[in-house]
């Protein structure tokens, strides 16, 4: 089983397993918009990448022999990168968890309604 099938597969998982905790009464609705989001990324993903393989291998055949052979990129310093951006983003969500008060929504504490 190929990369675009197995997301497509984990993105009806999802929507399965999302509409399961609806049904329980786990989650209420308000938190559905985002399980359903997160559920058409994971399909959406699948069709996308079965999309792009064709392309991509007709750009392969087109180009013929004589192209340079590509450069390697940076491993190292792309996970470094990565490796900070995320943490940086981990924090500041992790910050503005501690720092909201208790009563207080994330919406409710945006400047701007």
């Amino acid at each position: 089983m190929n990369l675009s099938q197995q997301m497509t597969l984990l993105g009806l998982v999802a929507l399965v397993y999302y509409g399961v905790l609806l049904a329980s009464g786990v989650v209420s609705i308000d938190a559905m918009p985002q399980f359903v989001v997160s559920a058409v990324l994971f399909l959406s993903s699948g069709r996308l990448m079965r999309r792009a393989l064709p392309k991509q291998s007709e750009e392969e055949s087109a180009e013929g022999g004589d192209e340079k052979p590509r450069k390697e990129p940076n491993w190292a310093l792309r996970t470094q990168i990565l490796n900070w951006v995320m943490a940086t983003l981990i924090i500041s969500v992790l910050g503005l968890w501690v720092m909201k008060p208790v009563g207080v929504s994330f919406f409710e504490m945006l400047p701007f309604k």
